[in-house]
Parts: C-alpha cells; structure tokens; sequence
C-alpha cells in the first residue's frame, strides 16, 4: 500500500513552527553580525597588523575554516563545561560557536574586498595627511563594503541553513521543533517536507533583499 501524505498534524503545529522561526533569524543574525566584527578585526590584522598578529589571525582562519561545525559546536557546549565548570546555555553556546566560526570564513570575504581596492588610492590618502586608520574608515572599507555584498548575502543564506545544526544542542529553532512534533505525530515526511519549504522561502527573500541592497549600492556609486 503507498504512503499517503497527510498534512492535518503539521497544520495544527504550524503556528509553533513559524514562531520557532524567531529562533533561526536570531542565531542567523548573530552567526553574521557577530562574525562580521571578528572577521573584519582579523582581516585588517592580516593585512596590517604586526607580524606575530598576523600569524595569529592566519592561524585563526585555518582553524575555524577547518573544524567542523557540529563538530565545534558540542565541542564547545560540553568542553567548555568539563575543563572550566562553566555552564553555557545552548543558545549561547550556539551563539558564540557560530559567530566565532564565521568569523574565520567572513574575514577572508573581507581581506579579499580590502585588497581588491587600488594601492593608489591607499598611497594617495596618506599622501594628504590621512592616518593608516583615517584611510581604512573614509576610503577603503566604504569601498569594500560595496564588493563584499555578495559574498555577505551568500554568508546570510548559510548562516540560515547552520542555524539547523544548534537543534543537536536543544536549541527550539525551527529545526529541533520540527524533529520532536515529527516524532510525536509519526508524520516525518510532512514535517520535514514543510520545514524544507520553510527554509526555502527564508531563503528566496534573503536573495531578494540582497538583490535590493546591491542595487541601492550601485545607485549611490552612480
């Protein structure tokens, strides 16, 4: 006999599914933003800094770039508590996991953008009395900023998708509510089939919103 979907006990839960969401954009919002302060910082030391900060931050990159996520993740939640007697929540736990790894992959989008601005116009800034710093806020990074839109809004996208891994923590994100009313109801298909469509719409205006913020960008530039 074939499986016939029924999509009654997702219905009843949706509004728990949606609200869970919250859980998913804040994670997200934490993972870029904070990360974005942290890839920056390590970026300019990279580039910049004195060179045992820059073996630092080269270390840095490689790390984070190079565990797992998951891996980090209950690493951070379990470890940190067994070698300081430190209790993390989950969702700080989680919160710091992912700011702190992203920090590794946004501060090569960032180096990447930095660099891809004119050594003349560095050379040209300082010639006129700029500070290093002065260069870096009022002609560098406003330009890099503009490059590295892309990049961020793909970062944005993964960020929503890694939000899922916090569910092994007990995180109630979109993901963990979806795993215990599947389990409740033994209607795994519906509820994945759902949370997939979820993510997807998450997803699709994430793009636009990108899309709209690239554009506002260029029009400033013309």
């Amino acid at each position: 006999m074939s499986y016939v979907p029924d999509f009654s006990s997702v219905l009843a839960k949706l509004g728990i599914m949606l609200l869970s969401v919250r859980y998913t954009l804040l994670l997200a919002v934490i993972a870029l933003a904070g990360g974005s302060i942290i890839g920056l910082a390590i970026a300019l030391l990279r580039l910049s800094g004195p060179r045992v900060l820059r073996i630092f931050a080269g270390l840095y990159i490689n790390f984070f770039r190079g565990i797992p996520q998951l891996v980090y993740l209950v690493w951070l939640y379990f470890g940190i508590t067994l070698l300081t007697g430190i209790d993390l929540s989950p969702i700080v736990a989680a919160s710091v996991a992912l700011a702190t790894q992203y920090g590794g992959y946004l501060a090569e989008i960032y180096r990447a953008g930095i660099q891809a601005i004119g050594r003349g116009q560095t050379e040209a800034a300082m010639s006129v009395g700029f500070t290093k710093a002065q260069t870096y806020r009022f002609i560098v990074l406003p330009q890099a900023i503009r490059i590295v839109i892309p990049p961020l809004g793909n970062m944005w996208v993964g960020a929503l998708k890694d939000s899922s891994l916090v569910s092994t923590l007990g995180v109630m994100e979109l993901m963990r509510t979806t795993m215990l009313h599947a389990n409740l109801a033994w209607r795994p298909f519906e509820f994945y089939t759902t949370a997939a469509l979820i993510y997807v719409i998450l997803v699709w205006l994430s793009a636009k919103g990108v899309s709209r913020l690239e554009r506002s960008f260029r029009y400033e530039v013309a």
